[in-house]
């Protein structure tokens, strides 16, 4: 393999690391599970596998006995990429956390393995429009005219007209509960809350507002 050869290769490397780095930065500013480091690896990572898996076995090529598939490798990534990506996904309190983050992971992935194909505009274009999913279509800016969405836990003392007294308060502060998830216990009832509203919620005045009510033994606002 000569030196220019070997400097294409070099520059597809490059170029996958600046895309991974620039969609793990917008994760790091989130304060995500996987970020700059955990994107840039595996933009890199996925271009070397594949820059391995085109070119990895030239010296053998068209040797008597030997059939080489060169997709192979490839393919392992997308399954393996899987696994960390699940590792980024968190369940708490019957809440999943993190599905964002896993499908970047896979999708960095996925461009390290264009560019490591050669294939630099697609890449670029790909990461360019993950990015943009990620900041344009955020949740909580206000241009696309959403709901702005809340999920809320609550632990409240036993009784039924306890919930419909805070399903109450909340319309009085212009919230909506979209959908309500009922657990009770002796002691308690845990209720999850999937909330909208039409403008920002204040979630500190939210808090405050459910920490003021009798009823309600614990909070929980995402």
């Amino acid at each position: 393999m000569n030196v220019t050869t070997q400097l294409d290769l070099i520059l597809r490397v490059l170029i996958a690391g600046a895309c991974g780095f620039a969609i793990g930065y917008e994760r790091d500013a989130r304060a995500k599970t996987a970020g700059l480091r955990t994107h840039i690896i595996i933009a890199v990572g996925a271009t070397l596998m594949m820059i391995v898996s085109k070119y990895g076995f030239m010296d053998v090529l068209g040797n008597k006995g030997f059939e080489l598939d060169p997709s192979r490798i490839a393919a392992q990534i997308v399954s393996g990429i899987g696994f960390i990506g699940a590792g980024t996904i968190i369940v708490k309190h019957e809440d999943v956390n993190g599905l964002t983050t896993a499908t970047g992971l896979w999708t960095t992935a996925g461009i390290g393995m264009a560019i490591g194909a050669r294939m630099y505009v697609v890449g670029i274009i790909s990461a360019l429009l993950v990015l943009g999913t990620q900041v344009m279509l955020h949740r909580n800016l206000s241009w696309l005219r959403l709901p702005n969405t809340n999920e809320i836990r609550l632990q409240v003392k036993p009784g039924d007209h306890h919930i419909s007294i805070i399903q109450k308060r909340l319309q009085a502060e212009d919230v909506e509960v979209t959908s309500m998830h009922v657990r009770r216990t002796d002691e308690v009832t845990v209720v999850h809350l999937a909330v909208q509203s039409e403008g920002p919620t204040d979630m500190e005045k939210l808090t405050a507002v459910l920490e003021t009510m009798p009823q309600v033994v614990d909070i929980e606002i995402y």
